[in-house]
């Protein structure tokens, strides 16, 4: 899942879909479908998909999908996919569909990267990889938003002013304003998403299919796993959400409805970040400052870091660093379990916090550690290079208005579809607070504000599935997680375990965000599960991959 600042693409592929136009009768892909007979040649019925050659056995191709599949005689929207054929295409099994997260990630960009480097030659020589970029998102008729407008974009990770509010509100406002009225933004749930892999499923003739998705993928995995059980061959999901969580919210124990609280704020992943964090310093302080020089209670120094850029504007003007970029910026390395340039950061903003108070910092840089400047500029760069949709850290001063605003809706045309949310923008301050204080710490007002546009959102909710979330024969289901997961905690994993009894459950000791490609043990699980279609006897136990200093 990705927090972000201001919505702009984070895996965007920018081409822009045809217009809305006009399809065959689809009546047939009203009701999920069960297993039928062997592959074979799609059905006439079925619209076509137009594939060209992109090279090195990739197609690319277009499709169109019913706008609304309660009327599948009418408008239509084309959907771009990316498919990297099977090499041994005479003993094929089917298509592993894959999606990175976000919401608003573009699977088709995605699909060669899990190719290679995710899934192992015995996958690719036997199953065909697609990415579908979800309706709404990248190339399948994206919802970018542009006009003009009197809203500045904001230059912040999160709001933690009275000012900084106000800007936030006013950009959230001009994202209603612009994206209203748009065809798709009325139809842009996970369940739609759904439907149109079910589509893609039906096109090629196959009688199932597999899935492998990441992150917020993992929500569209438990949808249309329960969508369409009968289709599923082998489904993974890495990094995984609570689909109750982010759907409906889950009551509170004092009796506060989950329906009340913003839903980027009731996922639990400011805990997942702090005790991601809390468990990376630790290993620094293990390892002392001869590897990292931030050892010593490196926590509480992060802590301190944290608490003076938040109360002390001017030493944060002073070095160039703001609060919610600070906070920002280690979420998103935490993502890639990049806890050495976490500390580096730390000390650095260490060291000049305590020159802005006349004060000398406690020891000297490690030699190569370099201007605080250079060091987030690696780490933005870090972020831009991942595969998975992470959160955007911005930087520099509140810019003046711009004459005209480019938006990217893509994030929250998901996510304030799938999701009940307050009407009351009031209530997102509330819980920024509440989750700050509940374990969250400087984590909760960055999660909570995430999903802030979702008051108001001008988008209908009519197509979305909310439950339940339930599959036969669950054992076709692995769960991937990594112990501290900085977006997507363990306990996301284990709440859909319980909605999916049989379901399998693989769990490193790492910390990051999405376990497949870089745990050997948990790579190893999945390729097995994805080849073989065959869960593991029982849960498996991963140690961790590395160390991170």
């Amino acid at each position: 899942m990705a927090a972000l600042a201001v919505s702009v693409p984070l895996l965007a592929s920018l081409a822009v879909a045809p217009a809305v136009s006009v399809a065959p009768p689809l009546a047939p892909l009203l009701a999920p479908p069960g297993v039928g007979a062997a592959a074979s040649a799609p059905r006439a019925d079925l619209p076509r998909i137009r594939w060209r050659d992109c090279g090195r056995r990739i197609d690319c191709g277009r499709v169109d999908a019913p706008l609304d599949y309660d009327k599948p005689d009418g408008a239509t929207v084309g959907l771009n996919l990316l498919r990297v054929r099977a090499r041994k295409q005479a003993r094929r099994v089917g298509a592993i569909f894959v999606n990175p997260g976000g919401p608003g990630g573009a699977a088709a960009d995605f699909a060669p990267y899990a190719a290679s480097q995710m899934f192992d030659r015995k996958i690719r020589n036997r199953f065909d990889v697609i990415g579908i970029d979800p309706r709404g998102v990248g190339g399948s008729q994206g919802l970018y938003c542009r006009g003009r407008s009197t809203a500045s974009y904001p230059a912040f990770a999160f709001p933690d002013t009275r000012h900084q509010i106000r800007v936030w509100r006013a950009f959230d406002a001009a994202e209603h304003r612009l994206c209203a009225g748009k065809r798709i933004v009325d139809h842009m749930s996970t369940a739609d998403t759904a439907r149109d892999m079910d589509l893609v499923r039906r096109i090629l003739g196959d009688e199932q299919a597999s899935f492998y998705g990441a992150s917020y993928g993992s929500v569209l995995g438990a949808t249309w796993a329960s969508m369409f059980p009968d289709t599923v061959r082998a489904a993974v999901v890495d990094g995984v959400l609570d689909p109750v969580a982010w759907t409906t919210g889950r009551d509170l124990a004092d009796g506060t409805p989950g329906s009340s609280l913003p839903s980027s704020g009731r996922l639990g992943s400011e805990v997942g970040a702090r005790e991601g964090l809390a468990a990376g310093l630790a290993e620094c302080d293990a390892a002392g400052r001869q590897d990292c020089r931030l050892a010593g209670d490196a926590l509480a120094r992060w802590d301190a870091v944290a608490a003076r850029l938040r109360s002390d504007k001017q030493a944060a003007r002073a070095i160039g660093f703001s609060y919610s970029d600070f906070v920002g910026t280690t979420l998103g390395l935490l993502y890639g379990g990049d806890l050495d340039l976490i500390a580096r950061i730390t000390f650095r903003a260490e060291k000049q916090l305590a020159r802005t108070a006349g004060r000398p910092a406690t020891g000297e840089p490690a030699q190569g550690d370099g201007s605080l400047r250079r060091l987030v500029r690696e780490a933005r760069q870090d972020l831009a290079d991942s595969p998975f949709p992470g959160p955007y850290a911005a930087s520099g001063a509140a810019r003046r208005p711009a004459k005209r605003l480019y938006v990217d809706g893509s994030f929250h045309g998901v996510l304030c579809t799938d999701g009940l949310n307050p009407t009351d923008p009031q209530a997102w301050v509330e819980n920024a607070e509440r989750t700050r204080a509940a374990g969250g710490a400087d984590f909760g007002p960055l999660w909570s504000w995430a999903s802030s546009a979702c008051a108001g959102w001008p988008g209908s909710a009519a197509d979305a599935y909310r439950g339940p979330f339930e599959m036969p024969d669950a054992q076709r289901l692995l769960l991937v997680s990594n112990r501290y997961d900085p977006a997507t905690p363990l306990s996301g994993a284990l709440a859909l375990q319980r909605l999916m009894p049989g379901s399998r459950l693989v769990v490193t000791q790492d910390t990051g965000h999405v376990a497949t490609g870089t745990n050997k043990c948990a790579t190893a699980a999945v390729r097995d599960f994805l080849r073989t279609a065959q869960a593991p006897a029982e849960d498996v136990a991963c140690g961790r991959s590395r160390s991170p200093f």
